[in-house]
């Protein structure tokens, strides 16, 4: 019969092996992360004027560069281009919303910024076209919905007689709108009010569709430069959809390329293994105890270090000042060893390290 001490050294050699196939399969995140870091770093350099003023964390700005955007309108080779018009035809190819876009008139197409509700609301971005139809677009990047938000919007320019109303969501990551913003039976079931009438976009489909604009034969005037007259010169905007474009993907796509390659590995190496919430627990505790508490002594380690190289620097003119104490002191006939000790430059510099104050003799 085996004793209690023997079952222990099974438990643990047992737990040291899974351990140990634990490391190495977080050693294959760490190694692909640092395969996909160092990609990235041999990419052309990729600068955005959007990103100098903080547009992936700023709903408002992003929300008035959309707005801004959609306003623009001009006339190329005796055809009216309007980006409003284009966006709604997008929604239409996309959502099968009915806009009659042949009988649309551009400049009657309007377009709202913080649209004031009665309830002292905003609606980030309305496009209405007379009394036909009205876009409502409501851009959450981060920020969370209020009570009603949605509704209300709705509410609101129902109460100005418009025959269609659509709704837009925008977000990074195509999530709903909370139930106390807008009650799923209002826009999910059959016969409901937005029934096919609301869409979740995230901003990297705002982006592809530009992708595919400055793609088409028709925009390819965008290519053209007019060096001598700049009459017909349309880098600017061009160069301006591209920042935008990248602006969008950026938003939705964050650090997304890592996180997927790390969860396509913990898939394959260690969620295969996790069937119940009881062997997440398991994982869960062994980071915590053991993982995290490893990388904290490491952390500490290091900081220790970088704290002995600052005041190694920092305390020669003391490491100095003791000497000459100490000779002081043997010019006196006091003995080192009897009446004072003199510590070693390494023990005082450790002393200062591990405790914020030197001890020098």
């Amino acid at each position: 019969m085996k004793s209690i001490g023997e079952y222990f050294i099974k438990d643990n050699k047992l737990k040291n092996k899974l351990l140990l196939e634990f490391f190495e399969k977080l050693i294959k995140v760490k190694h692909e992360i640092k395969r996909i870091k160092k990609e990235i770093k041999e990419f052309p350099p990729q600068f955005n004027i959007f990103d100098s003023i903080n547009l992936l964390n700023h709903e408002n700005y992003n929300s008035n560069l959309f707005a801004n955007f959609l306003e623009i309108k001009f006339k190329y080779n005796g055809n009216e281009i309007s980006f409003a018009k284009l966006f709604l035809k997008y929604l239409t190819e996309e959502f099968g919303w009915e806009f009659d876009l042949d009988n649309i008139k551009i400049e009657d197409i309007e377009i709202k910024r913080e649209l004031l509700t009665k309830e002292r609301k905003r609606i980030d971005i309305f496009i209405g076209y007379k009394e036909k139809f009205a876009v409502i677009i409501e851009n959450k990047i981060w920020a969370d919905d209020g009570y009603k938000q949605l509704e209300n919007y709705y509410n609101h320019v129902k109460s100005q007689k418009y025959d269609k109303i659509y709704m837009i969501y925008l977000t990074p990551y195509e999530r709903e709108p909370s139930e106390e913003s807008l009650s799923k039976e209002l826009y999910k079931e059959k016969g409901s009010k937005l029934y096919g009438k609301f869409a979740n976009i995230k901003h990297a489909e705002i982006g592809y569709w530009l992708e595919g604009i400055l793609k088409r034969q028709e925009f390819s005037f965008l290519n053209n430069e007019d060096k001598e007259n700049n009459k017909k010169d349309y880098k600017l905007l061009k160069s301006a959809l591209i920042q935008i474009i990248n602006n969008e993907l950026s938003i939705s796509q964050g650090d997304k390329m890592t996180e997927g390659k790390i969860k396509k590995i913990l898939e394959e190496n260690i969620f295969k293994d996790i069937k119940t919430v009881d062997d997440v627990d398991e994982y869960i505790n062994m980071f915590k105890k053991d993982v995290i508490k490893l990388l904290e002594d490491k952390k500490a380690e290091i900081e220790r270090e970088n704290r002995k190289a600052i005041i190694e620097k920092d305390i020669q003119p003391y490491l100095k000042f003791t000497k000459e104490v100490a000779k002081y002191l043997e010019s006196k006939n006091y003995k080192e060893g009897k009446d004072y000790n003199l510590l070693k430059d390494e023990d005082i510099i450790n002393s200062m390290a591990d405790y914020g104050y030197p001890r020098h003799i």
